[in-house]
């Protein structure tokens, strides 16, 4: 039996988040050209799994989902929730029925920088999570990335709108 843990509270969740957010770049470096092509819709079923595991999250702490806005208050907080202290992110702009959530810092982009792997991999993780988790929490919602850092972008641009709003913008072009 383990006695009282001599590390801080918050140490211990910072340094979690810390290994969490390794593991995925850890894993593909470590297994991608081993697995080859499949290794992407693999890894992205993973992701997905996570999304999931976020709904019941928000589920259990009666996070609204009710609208665009309250759908980006949601997917800030599980980001924190799932990725740690390290990611910083705000809601910056709120129509009708769409919202935008700034990532400005992530772990992920962290860890695959510190790490050396090759850049941009990131990006199909956090696309899988992000749209399963707006899909999950609202179903009439989704969600679509205007700019990504691990893109080369000075920081995610994520706009959370109706599946009806979405499905029109894509008739338009």
């Amino acid at each position: 039996m383990v006695g009282k843990i001599p590390i801080p509270e918050e140490i211990r969740w910072q340094s979690a988040a810390k290994i969490a957010s390794m593991i995925p770049v850890a894993y593909g470096m470590a297994f991608r050209d081993r697995i080859g092509p499949d290794y992407e819709r693999l890894e992205q079923q993973v992701w997905v799994a996570l999304a999931h595991e976020a709904m019941i999250v928000a589920r259990t702490f009666s996070l609204p989902v009710g609208n665009a806005r309250e759908l980006t208050s949601a997917l800030d907080i599980l980001n924190s929730v799932f990725f740690g202290p390290e990611i910083k992110s705000e809601q910056v702009s709120f129509e009708s029925d769409r919202a935008v959530l700034l990532v400005r810092k992530c772990p992920l982009m962290l860890r695959e920088q510190e790490l050396h792997a090759p850049p941009g991999n990131v990006f199909n993780r956090c696309l899988a999570f992000s749209i399963a988790v707006i899909e999950e929490l609202n179903p009439e919602y989704t969600l679509r990335f205007i700019r990504g850092m691990c893109q080369g972008d000075r920081n995610c641009e994520m706009k959370i709108i109706t599946k009806k709003a979405a499905e029109e913008a894509e008739k338009k072009k």
